[in-house]
């Protein structure tokens, strides 16, 4: 059972979502405190009742953005979301529950409301379930979203791979959706010539006609190359770039620091030691 917490599990750092879902938790906090009551607690019986309510709304809030929003962007190794898993997202609600009972608790004391002061911890750790259930319940409503448009991605690259089988690799176009379904990348696999990782968006250099372009599109390396893996052009030459090995004109060693270098692009493309040998079989030998 334990294994289990080993799993892979996606975490969500999409900035615009989270800010989106803060806001909308918190006010529906509030709300549900206003009308439901809950432990038979009038949270209206003074303007500093009402004030309180605020404040709880702003401390969830608080809370929310800090361990979403601001951590992660200051320890991007730990919350990186290709290493997460279910074990590390139980501790970090874990850690969000107790922020929450103690800013809850704070609050309480703060304002001096006494149905709160009797059984502190209780109330506030039950006050603490309402903002969190609802932050993952919309976070995971976010996630079927994102597997269902990854669905779809896997659909649309089937039905093209299927489509374009008797076509030549040199002539075959290949298409990137998006993790948000909002745009995609779509060109021939001849003037590819690099897929760059950058944190959960890749860049994407190709040629038109004489200049060289770049596209930026919200996916990990990982999942692109997933969708490419058919084309056999494309070799890793790093764990951060997909290269179209069609495209390189040399393989560079200086010191013993391999690179690849692409005509018309203003900067070498990094060549992992392990994959030197792979790639003097497979560029002609005028790049070599």
């Amino acid at each position: 059972m334990f294994e289990n917490l080993n799993q892979p599990y996606h975490f969500n750092n999409n900035f615009k979502h989270n800010l989106r879902t803060i806001t909308l938790v918190s006010m529906g906090f509030m709300l549900l405190l206003l009308y439901f009551q809950p432990f038979g607690i009038n949270f209206m019986t003074s303007v500093k009742d009402g004030y309180f309510v605020l404040a709880m709304g702003l401390v969830s809030a608080a809370v929310l953005f800090f361990s979403t929003l601001i951590f992660p962007g200051l320890l991007p190794a730990l919350f990186d979301s290709d290493k997460w898993t279910i074990r590390k997202e139980l501790i970090w609600n874990a850690g969000i529950f107790a922020a929450l009972i103690g800013g809850f608790a704070l609050t309480a004391f703060i304002f001096d409301v006494k149905s709160m002061q009797t059984l502190t911890l209780f109330r506030s750790g039950a006050l603490s379930l309402l903002p969190l259930i609802l932050f993952n319940l919309l976070n995971y409503n976010h996630s079927l979203k994102a597997k269902f448009v990854k669905a779809i991605d896997s659909g649309r690259q089937w039905f093209h791979e299927e489509s374009t089988k008797e076509i030549s690799n040199t002539d075959q176009t290949i298409s990137i959706l998006s993790d948000n379904g909002r745009d995609v990348f779509t060109k021939e696999l001849k003037n590819l010539i690099l897929i760059q990782s950058a944190s959960n968006y890749i860049e994407i250099f190709y040629r038109e006609g004489a200049a060289v372009k770049r596209q930026i599109l919200r996916k990990t390396l990982r999942s692109a190359e997933e969708v490419l893996s058919s084309h056999e052009t494309l070799k890793k030459s790093h764990r951060r770039c997909l290269v179209n090995t069609s495209q390189v004109s040399r393989l560079v060693n200086k010191s013993s620091v391999f690179s690849l270098e692409v005509e018309g692009l203003d900067f070498s493309i990094p060549l992992s030691r392990e994959k030197v040998a792979l790639f003097r079989k497979i560029l002609s030998p005028a790049a070599l």
